[in-house]
């Protein structure tokens, strides 16, 4: 019997529950809009201010979908 083994990217809500809980990259949502609103309340509030730019680091959620390497 073949297996397979998937992965989504955005970590839904969705993807957790199910008969396949699949494997998710969670991309910090929560933490992208806290800084969107930070960056958009300095530029407000200093119209010169120069754009930033922010890192964040995306993790890797496993679940069910991800199967034991080949041996």
């Amino acid at each position: 019997m073949a297996e397979a083994t998937g992965t989504e990217y955005d970590n839904t809500t969705f993807a957790a529950f199910g008969p396949i809980s699949l494997t998710s990259v969670d991309q910090a949502g929560h933490e992208l809009g806290q800084n969107a609103v930070r960056l958009l309340l300095e530029r407000i509030a200093d119209r010169g201010r120069r754009s930033a730019q922010v890192i964040l680091s995306p993790t890797l959620v496993a679940r069910r979908s991800t199967a034991r390497p080949a041996e």
